[in-house]
Protein backbone atom coordinates (compact mmCIF):
# COMPACT_ATOMS: atom_id res chain seq x y z
CA UNK A 1 0.00 0.00 0.00
CA UNK A 2 1.41 3.57 -0.99
CA UNK A 3 0.57 6.32 1.11
CA UNK A 4 1.37 9.77 0.35
CA UNK A 5 1.63 12.54 3.65
CA UNK A 6 2.35 15.87 3.04
CA UNK A 7 3.80 17.59 6.32
CA UNK A 8 1.26 20.82 7.52
CA UNK A 9 3.57 23.06 9.64
CA UNK A 10 0.82 24.27 11.69
CA UNK A 11 0.09 20.25 13.29
CA UNK A 12 1.43 20.22 16.78
CA UNK A 13 3.10 17.45 17.68
CA UNK A 14 0.38 16.35 20.29
CA UNK A 15 -2.77 16.08 17.29
CA UNK A 16 0.06 14.17 14.85
CA UNK A 17 0.52 11.80 18.04
CA UNK A 18 -3.29 12.05 18.35
CA UNK A 19 -4.10 11.21 14.94
CA UNK A 20 -1.74 8.12 14.49
CA UNK A 21 -3.24 6.59 17.83
CA UNK A 22 -6.52 7.23 16.56
CA UNK A 23 -5.84 5.69 13.12
CA UNK A 24 -4.20 2.50 14.77
CA UNK A 25 -6.23 1.96 17.26
CA UNK A 26 -9.13 1.93 14.13
CA UNK A 27 -7.47 -0.38 12.17
CA UNK A 28 -6.85 -2.72 14.98
CA UNK A 29 -10.49 -2.87 15.91
CA UNK A 30 -11.21 -3.41 11.98
CA UNK A 31 -8.65 -6.50 11.96
CA UNK A 32 -10.65 -7.57 14.94
CA UNK A 33 -13.84 -7.50 13.23
CA UNK A 34 -12.37 -9.22 10.43
CA UNK A 35 -10.90 -12.25 12.66
CA UNK A 36 -14.32 -12.34 14.41
CA UNK A 37 -16.39 -12.91 10.92
CA UNK A 38 -14.20 -16.35 10.61
CA UNK A 39 -16.47 -19.42 10.72
CA UNK A 40 -14.25 -21.98 8.98
CA UNK A 41 -15.89 -25.36 8.42
CA UNK A 42 -14.78 -28.49 10.28
CA UNK A 43 -11.28 -29.84 9.48
CA UNK A 44 -11.15 -32.93 6.96
CA UNK A 45 -11.58 -36.38 8.15
CA UNK A 46 -8.09 -37.45 8.29
CA UNK A 47 -6.32 -33.68 8.91
CA UNK A 48 -5.44 -34.52 12.06
CA UNK A 49 -1.96 -36.16 11.88
CA UNK A 50 -0.12 -36.94 15.02
CA UNK A 51 3.38 -36.20 15.13
CA UNK A 52 5.09 -39.63 16.03
CA UNK A 53 3.85 -42.86 16.43
CA UNK A 54 3.99 -42.67 20.78
CA UNK A 55 1.45 -39.78 20.48
CA UNK A 56 -0.94 -41.59 18.74
CA UNK A 57 -0.88 -44.49 20.91
CA UNK A 58 -1.04 -42.45 23.64
CA UNK A 59 -3.94 -40.36 22.46
CA UNK A 60 -5.69 -43.64 21.47
CA UNK A 61 -5.17 -45.10 25.24
CA UNK A 62 -6.42 -42.31 26.78
CA UNK A 63 -9.82 -42.54 24.27
CA UNK A 64 -9.87 -46.30 25.90
CA UNK A 65 -9.80 -45.36 29.36
CA UNK A 66 -12.75 -42.49 28.92
CA UNK A 67 -10.07 -39.59 29.76
CA UNK A 68 -10.39 -38.30 26.46
CA UNK A 69 -13.94 -38.28 24.65
CA UNK A 70 -14.81 -38.47 21.02
CA UNK A 71 -16.25 -36.35 19.45
CA UNK A 72 -15.22 -33.29 21.28
CA UNK A 73 -18.34 -30.81 22.25
CA UNK A 74 -16.83 -27.12 22.61
CA UNK A 75 -18.25 -25.48 25.95
CA UNK A 76 -17.72 -28.70 28.30
CA UNK A 77 -14.19 -29.07 29.57
CA UNK A 78 -12.92 -30.39 31.98
CA UNK A 79 -12.35 -27.08 33.30
CA UNK A 80 -14.63 -25.06 35.93
CA UNK A 81 -14.73 -22.46 33.59
CA UNK A 82 -15.68 -24.90 30.68
CA UNK A 83 -13.13 -24.56 27.51
CA UNK A 84 -12.15 -21.53 26.26
CA UNK A 85 -14.05 -19.63 23.38
CA UNK A 86 -11.89 -17.97 21.00
CA UNK A 87 -14.20 -16.08 19.44
CA UNK A 88 -15.26 -13.82 22.20
CA UNK A 89 -11.40 -13.81 24.00
CA UNK A 90 -10.18 -10.77 21.78
CA UNK A 91 -9.24 -7.54 22.89
CA UNK A 92 -7.64 -4.35 21.46
CA UNK A 93 -5.49 -2.13 23.28
CA UNK A 94 -2.90 0.72 22.46
CA UNK A 95 0.96 0.32 23.60
CA UNK A 96 2.29 3.83 22.93
CA UNK A 97 1.53 4.01 18.85
CA UNK A 98 0.90 0.22 18.59
CA UNK A 99 -1.99 -1.40 19.06
CA UNK A 100 -1.90 -5.01 20.60
CA UNK A 101 -4.50 -7.98 19.71
CA UNK A 102 -4.68 -9.72 22.85
CA UNK A 103 -6.65 -13.26 23.00
CA UNK A 104 -7.56 -14.41 26.50
CA UNK A 105 -7.64 -18.04 24.57
CA UNK A 106 -4.04 -19.99 25.61
CA UNK A 107 -4.12 -21.42 22.09
CA UNK A 108 -4.90 -18.79 20.27
CA UNK A 109 -1.20 -18.29 18.92
CA UNK A 110 -1.86 -21.92 17.28
CA UNK A 111 -5.23 -20.45 15.83
CA UNK A 112 -4.47 -17.16 14.72
CA UNK A 113 -1.11 -16.62 15.28
CA UNK A 114 2.60 -17.22 13.94
CA UNK A 115 2.59 -20.26 15.08
CA UNK A 116 -0.38 -21.52 13.58
CA UNK A 117 -1.08 -25.44 13.68
CA UNK A 118 -1.03 -27.17 10.39
CA UNK A 119 -4.63 -28.20 10.89
CA UNK A 120 -5.53 -24.93 10.98
CA UNK A 121 -3.96 -23.61 7.76
CA UNK A 122 -5.96 -22.38 5.11
CA UNK A 123 -8.92 -22.30 7.69
CA UNK A 124 -8.28 -19.86 9.62
CA UNK A 125 -6.77 -16.74 9.01
CA UNK A 126 -3.69 -15.36 11.19
CA UNK A 127 -4.17 -11.87 11.93
CA UNK A 128 -1.46 -11.00 9.87
CA UNK A 129 -3.75 -12.15 7.15
CA UNK A 130 -6.35 -10.49 8.28
CA UNK A 131 -4.71 -6.65 8.55
CA UNK A 132 -3.43 -7.67 4.85
CA UNK A 133 -7.31 -7.89 3.93
CA UNK A 134 -8.09 -4.62 5.78
CA UNK A 135 -6.05 -2.69 4.42
CA UNK A 136 -6.08 -4.14 0.83
CA UNK A 137 -10.49 -3.75 0.95
CA UNK A 138 -9.15 0.09 1.32
CA UNK A 139 -10.29 0.23 4.54
CA UNK A 140 -7.04 1.71 6.18
CA UNK A 141 -7.10 4.49 3.57
CA UNK A 142 -10.55 4.88 4.88
CA UNK A 143 -9.52 5.77 8.28
CA UNK A 144 -6.80 7.69 7.51
CA UNK A 145 -8.55 9.77 5.64
CA UNK A 146 -11.17 10.12 7.95
CA UNK A 147 -9.22 11.01 10.39
CA UNK A 148 -7.16 13.50 8.85
CA UNK A 149 -10.54 15.26 8.13
CA UNK A 150 -11.70 15.37 11.03
CA UNK A 151 -8.58 17.08 12.55
CA UNK A 152 -9.77 20.54 10.85
CA UNK A 153 -6.40 21.47 8.31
Amino acid sequence: MKLDIDVIANVSLGAYREAVRTITLAYAKSVEGEIQTQKPPPPAKGAQVYKSEKQRRFVMAMISQGKIKVPYVRGRGSSLAGSQNLSQSYRVTLDGDEAVLYSAASYAPYVIGDAQAPIHQRRWLTAVQAARIVADRGELDQIVRKTLEGMSL
